[in-house]
């Protein structure tokens, strides 16, 4: 409880930092920009679909391509060390510094040394260590830890770097970039040449020669590993590949991925100690580099996860970052408070979990949002949305979750609730309480209207049948939705089926990590489909859409039968043909639309043309905001647990909708328009999509009626 509260604290403290918020903003936009540039240019989904192959590959035989990395960089002349644990990894590190009576040591950035604490270890043993990476300089500095992965001082401005610096070297620092990287190179060249050992980490190992791999953009890396007479190298298990064609296919993956560059101002290839052999030909170690290489190998539990199908692809993970600068909740709060102690983000909760303990995650799990955004982006296509969730699947549910859980379980809590709430509703807008309630969609001024509308039963027209799952927020909250779905397919001659027996889709149970519920769920939604046996099911929400394809193939094998006939509204209405016969209703003057793009719609389903397509038939004009496109921070079961930062998304979402000064908006997520309608004020139309077609339908038919009135009376 005492942990809980702490978190909820530094939660706060984050969002109310505006230097942080400031930081985190302008590092995520830039990231955006540059990665966005790059992307195009060159063949992205390819890099990943490589990548992704030759993590599997190498993950598979890790303990081969190690032995076989040993035997070749010890023939190029390196001293090569195994450790299991991170205590045998430090003390491998002290034994070599001891023996070389090296008391000066240069790092150039590796989060493996934080991953087991080496500076501090050192530090104690009275060593001195200069951190070379510029970030990692100003927060060795600054006495913090890393928030991000490759960009360790990223939650810090410039203000902030310039007076940390004027402190630590008595002098002003002017708040210039390049003034700041100035004064570092002028500072640490010193170090670089009093250095007695450096000490670097490795974002790759090529097994076949025995070959270090490391990226950098500053150069302090090549000084590290150079200038010094000792270099001593980090290398964790997972980096090793087999052969050097996969170890540049994945550079170029990893350099995009990081920094949004085709590729960084330096890659080295380290193999073994500088040597020549320009004096007949006689190899001679230790010319203008180092005279030794030693290179620790260091596992701290991952070699166990090689056989674990879930949980090895944490092992595929090539620390790029971008995972975060893409994550809204990490653009919210930062890789101090979101992921941690050492690893930050979602990428950061899993290796943890990993080379920790489950344990030390626990509390961090329900900081993700499951926007799917990282799982999108991520170089390898690790799924670390899903990984999350399975972490969540071994904690135990509390009481308060389990109740959550019930209301969407049973059929018969949930109408007894609905009919509480819809008499105690007209309280909700009158009574100051709810106003002051950090949930955005409680304290609206509109907050949608509660409902227990009956289905109609089917329409008998022609013989394909369509089942229309339409979900909790749907049934609960906006009928008129269903409505409109019903009306437009009555226009396109299909049959509706909306079965009285369908039950929630299992999105808040899984979330809450209660798998049996889910199933139970899944169980009943299966059945009713196979009672009614439809051609299509249509999904008016595309967590609904989600659970049905993929996550309910995962928990009962008969589901899978089900997914090829499982469309999105506006996926339907595309794909199978029916635009031309809804182009008919097109209005006849262009109206503006600002359309809201929801995260799984983009991230999990892929439909980001089939909306836009749609509503510029009827003769919508969708706009949408300026990239990178924002998270509204409904979030399902996110936003009870996390109302602050719901909250920070939400504003963040608002001002982009203010900017465009579009009053009318659309979006194919109900949470989403819970958002939107419990939260804009009174002059703001939100509508689903669905209900736009349904409108454009019915305008064309008033307008039809009137000339044909029209006619008959002038006849």
């Amino acid at each position: 409880m005492f942990a809980r509260r702490k978190l909820k604290k530094r939660i706060k403290e984050a969002l109310q930092n505006w230097s942080l918020q400031k930081a985190l903003e302008k590092a995520s936009f830039n990231h955006f920009l540059n990665f966005n540039r790059t992307s195009k240019e060159i063949p992205w989904e390819e890099y990943k679909e490589k990548a992704k192959k030759i993590k599997e590959e190498c993950i598979k035989k890790l303990p081969q391509l190690i032995i076989k990395f040993k035997e070749e960089a010890e023939k190029a002349g390196a001293m090569v060390y195994f450790a299991p644990t991170a205590n045998e990894a430090l003390n491998q590190v002290e034994k070599i510094l001891r023996e070389k009576k090296a008391r000066n040591i240069v790092k150039s950035k590796s989060m493996v040394s934080e991953e087991i604490k080496l500076n501090e270890f050192l530090e104690k043993k009275g060593y001195r260590v200069v951190e070379t990476d510029l970030g990692e300089w100003i927060i060795q500095l600054a006495g913090e830890k890393p928030s991000h992965i490759t960009a360790p001082a990223l939650h810090k401005t410039k203000e902030e770097i310039a007076q940390l610096l004027s402190l630590h070297l008595q002098q002003k620092i002017p708040s210039e970039p390049k003034e700041i990287v100035k004064i570092a190179r002028q500072t640490l060249r010193e170090d670089f040449i009093k250095a007695e050992a450096g000490i670097s980490g490795a974002n790759f190992a090529i097994a076949e020669s025995g070959t270090l791999v490391l990226i950098s953009n500053e150069g302090n890396a090549r000084l590290v590993t150079s200038l010094p007479p000792v270099h001593i190298a980090l290398v964790t298990v997972e980096k090793f590949v087999e052969t050097l064609e996969q170890a540049v296919t994945l550079i170029k993956t990893l350099t995009v991925a990081s920094s949004g560059m085709k590729l960084t101002s330096y890659v080295s290839f380290i193999t073994g100690p500088s040597r020549t052999s320009d004096i007949e030909k006689q190899v001679i170690k230790g010319v203008h580099g180092p005279e030794e290489v030693h290179i620790i190998i260091l596992d701290n539990a991952r070699l166990s996860l090689i056989k674990d199908k879930n949980y090895n692809k944490i092992l595929y993970c090539l620390k790029c970052g971008g995972c975060m600068l893409v994550c809204p909740v990490f653009q919210a709060i930062g890789g101090h408070v979101y992921g941690g102690p050492v690893y930050p983000g979602g990428i950061g909760i899993l290796i943890t979990s990993l080379i920790s303990s489950k344990k030390t995650s626990t509390l961090k799990l329900d900081l993700c949002a499951d926007c799917k955004k990282c799982e999108k982006f991520c170089p390898v296509q690790i799924p670390i949305g899903e990984l999350i969730l399975s972490l969540k699947e071994e904690k135990r549910a509390q009481l308060g979750e389990r109740l959550l859980s019930s209301f969407f379980r049973f059929k018969r809590i949930q109408e007894l609730s609905i009919k509480a709430f819809i008499f105690l509703e007209k309280s909700w807008k009158k009574n100051a309480i709810f106003k002051k309630m950090p949930f955005p969609w409680i304290r609206g001024k509109t907050l949608p209207a509660l409902s227990l509308k009956e289905r109609l039963p089917p329409q008998k027209k022609n013989k394909e049948k369509i089942y229309l799952f339409e979900g909790c927020l749907v049934k609960i909250f906006f009928p008129e939705i269903r409505e409109s779905v019903r009306s437009v397919f009555e226009n396109l001659d299909l049959t509706l089926i909306e079965a009285e027996e369908q039950t929630c889709c299992g999105a808040p149970s899984y979330h809450l990590r209660l798998i049996k519920h889910t199933k139970d769920l899944a169980k009943g939604n299966i059945a009713s489909f196979e009672k009614h046996n439809p051609e299509f099911i249509i999904t008016i929400c595309p967590t609904g859409n989600s659970m049905l394809k993929k996550i309910y193939p995962r928990i009962i094998s008969s589901a899978s039968a089900w997914v090829s006939k499982i469309f999105d509204f506006t996926e339907f209405i595309v794909k199978k043909g029916y635009l031309k016969k809804l182009a008919i209703y097109a209005q006849q003057d262009e109206k503006k639309v600002f359309y809201h793009y929801p995260c799984h719609y983009l991230n999990q389903l892929g439909l980001e043309e089939e909306p836009e397509i749609i509503l510029k038939s009827l003769r919508f004009l969708p706009v949408k905001e300026e990239e990178p496109l924002t998270c509204c921070g409904f979030c399902g079961v996110f936003s009870f647990k996390n109302p602050e930062i719901s909250a920070n998304l939400w504003e963040k979402k608002k001002k982009k909708i203010l900017e465009t000064e579009i009053k009318l908006i659309a979006s194919d997520c109900p949470g989403c328009l819970f958002q939107f309608k419990s939260s804009l004020n009174k002059g703001y139309q939100v509508f689903h999509t669905a209900e736009l077609v349904d409108m454009s339908i019915k305008k064309t038919e008033e307008k039809r009626e009137k000339n044909q009135s029209s006619k008959t009376l002038s006849g």
